[in-house]
């Protein structure tokens, strides 16, 4: 049973998803792609990184067989029984690239298994299923945005997920002469999964402070009496759910400059308020702020590393990615890559076109 799917992009709305806030996703067609048969052992291989282990179930070993043995550990946690399994993984999806690898990883092989056990299961239960493998077996308290979009995404499409009450519209991405590009910055700090935990933590305590259930209930009006760091938190949330609507309406309309504009105003505050830029990715795009057809751009996915989402007009970043690499080298001692990406739908209809509510 071969499964494969999607990587993502967010164009909006980052350390929201956590939050009860909104987020503005895509799929891209860069995929995981995983094959299960049955087995007398776990056996597990990485064409990536040409690896080959037999694992233990529901045993934890640090590595990349964690994000399928979460899987198999919350298949069982809601009472599907899971037999011994062979799976080869392979991938056109960089891993460390703030492209959620992991969530596709997870949906991959979640659909794998049941699709070989010859389970069904209703598309949001997935999603669920796979968020409690991430959080509670890798121990990455990530939000729902990854998965979700994994599962849901439409081609040529965003998603508006509204992460507190898991309504969404679908978006066209009518860019007309402008392209989304990602360039991978090709570093990730080590701090990236202590301090994303750490910035959950911080705005859990938010919310303590302030007695409320919910950042949607906040306005920067309450945040006075904050402690300077925590204030500084709350104010990217509050902040970057307002940029995610403004998005939306710039898109709908077309409005390109808007549209870049809110990518800026994204990066700076996940720079200076929330403080999980690098100064890795804050030379790419201060390299590119201003730039001839570079409308905007921004640090995507968990932070301290990864990529950064540039819009462009097409045909106009290779000038200044040349110029940008040499630079980048010359600086940090690494090479770059850059990714053109298109939209690509979600699991569902990559494994059934006609979809349906049950895989």
């Amino acid at each position: 049973m071969k499964v494969r799917a999607p990587g993502r992009v967010n164009i909006i709305g980052e350390h929201t998803d956590y939050n009860d806030g909104f987020v503005l996703p895509f799929a891209i067609d860069r995929y995981i792609e995983v094959e299960a048969k049955p087995s007398s052992r776990f056996i597990l291989t990485s064409k990536l990184y040409g690896q080959t282990l037999e694992v233990v179930k529901h045993r934890r070993t640090g590595n990349w067989t964690d994000y399928i043995m979460g899987v198999v550990w919350a298949l069982e946690e809601s009472g599907y029984r899971v037999e011994p399994f062979e799976m080869v993984v392979d991938s056109t999806l960089p891993t460390g690239a703030g492209l959620s690898s992991s969530a596709a990883l997870e949906v991959a092989s979640a659909v794998a298994i049941i699709k070989m056990m010859g389970y069904k299961i209703d598309p949001m239960d997935l999603v669920h299923l796979c968020v409690k493998a991430e959080r509670e077996f890798v121990g990455v308290r990530c939000g729902i945005m990854d998965q979700f979009t994994a599962v849901f995404a439409k081609k040529d499409h965003a998603i508006l997920l509204d992460t507190m009450t898991l309504k969404y519209e679908y978006v066209p991405l009518n860019l007309d002469d402008h392209e989304f590009v990602l360039i991978d910055s090709n570093v990730k700090h080590e701090l990236s999964a202590s301090e994303y935990n750490r910035r959950r933590q911080e705005c859990e305590m938010v919310l303590k402070s302030l007695n409320k259930k919910s950042f949607r209930e906040l306005s920067e009006n309450d945040l006075a009496s904050l402690d300077p760091i925590l204030r500084r938190r709350a104010k990217h949330v509050i902040s970057e759910n307002k940029r995610v609507l403004k998005m939306v309406d710039a898109l709908k309309k077309g409005n390109m400059f808007l549209s870049g504009c809110f990518l800026y105003e994204s990066h700076a505050s996940l720079r200076d308020l929330y403080e999980v830029s690098c100064e890795e990715i804050d030379f790419i795009v201060g390299f590119l702020k201003g730039r001839v057809g570079i409308i905007g751009a921004r640090i995507v996915g968990g932070g301290f590393g990864g990529s950064v989402l540039v819009l462009a007009r097409k045909g106009y970043i290779q000038f200044s990615f040349e110029e940008l690499s040499k630079e980048y080298k010359k600086y940090f001692k690494r090479e770059i890559k850059m990714l053109h990406v298109n939209s690509s739908d979600g699991v569902l209809k990559l494994i059934a076109p006609e979809s349906s509510s049950v895989i």
